[in-house]
């Protein structure tokens, strides 16, 4: 997939995918899983190198202005982190569609991934996703296509026999595919800060973006932008800010997160683009508009 440029904001994609791993739900009443954190700034960003499977919930925050978007793969077996890279990068070339489509693909087949967080400055995620013991891998996706990519990706180490334990969510965003396209299944409201399950339906990876829009924006309006992006008549920025949210999530997983925003009218959105068409998947009308109280 191709990174896409918005006006001053740099939106980073990609992802892959399969499987589901069991989990255990925490009961109404329980705390929610501790977390382990993950910290962004201009140089680079840290993370833990062992966790245990029962405690495998991380809140990622940043000092970076440009924010962060911070993914957790599983390579495939056979798969090499340095073939999963190559790949990576050949789908976030901007020059080439063809070839950026076949990247994407290519990405696909090498990793699982289990989602993760685009986080702000002022707007830290917590995300939980459903892991076995094993080792994954941890990248910000606006490295790519910098230097030395290899080595800024986190090795994490997962380790336990209790099973995932994963917070109770208040609402679900779940990704799906329709006659008309892929498409949200997505609540009008949401609590801010609500520990939301994101689940893929879909044929393909994808991610569940917040981006704050005026009040009164409709679906229409963000529609045209993403279809004015694809070539067709201009349409206004409707953006007032940027992306806080899961990036890309696997088809047939499922990740709880919690996002710190602030309240008021938000689009939900995937930057995501089709990998056998090369359309946006938000240009088809995959996108909503929901309000944050």
């Amino acid at each position: 997939m191709r990174i896409l440029t918005v006006s001053a904001l740099t939106v980073s994609l990609l992802a892959t995918g399969t499987a589901v791993a069991q989990a255990r739900t925490v009961p109404a009443a329980a705390p929610q899983a501790r977390f382990s954190a993950i910290t962004v700034t201009p140089e680079g960003f840290t993370a833990p190198a062992v966790v245990s499977q029962d405690a495998a919930s991380f809140q990622v925050t940043t000092t970076d202005p440009g924010g962060a978007y911070i993914g957790l793969i599983g390579l495939r077996k056979g798969v090499s982190l340095q073939r999963y890279l190559a790949d990576l990068e050949q789908a976030y070339d901007e020059t080439d569609r063809e070839a950026a489509m076949a990247g994407s693909r290519a990405v696909e087949r090498d990793v699982v991934m289990y989602g993760g967080a685009a986080v702000l400055p002022d707007a830290p995620v917590t995300f939980t996703p459903r892991l076995r013991p094993g080792t994954y891998y941890l990248i910000d996706f606006k490295d790519v296509g910098s230097p030395g990519l290899a080595d800024k990706v986190r090795k994490l180490r997962v380790v336990g026999h209790g099973g995932a334990v994963v917070p109770r969510a208040e609402a679900e965003i779940v990704q799906v595919q329709t006659a008309d396209g892929p498409r949200f299944r997505a609540p009008a409201q949401l609590r801010a800060g609500a520990a939301v399950r994101v689940t893929n339906r879909s044929r393909q990876f994808n991610e569940a973006i917040f981006m704050p829009v005026r009040e009164g924006t409709t679906r229409a309006q963000v529609g045209a932008f993403f279809a004015a992006m694809e070539g067709g008549p201009a349409a206004p920025y409707p953006f007032i800010g940027g992306p806080v949210g899961m990036v890309p999530l696997s088809p047939g997983r499922s990740t709880v997160i919690s996002a710190e925003l602030r309240p008021g009218t938000y689009a939900l959105v995937t930057w995501v683009t089709d990998y056998r068409t090369g359309r946006m998947h938000a240009a088809q009308g995959m996108n909503e508009i929901i309000t944050v109280r």
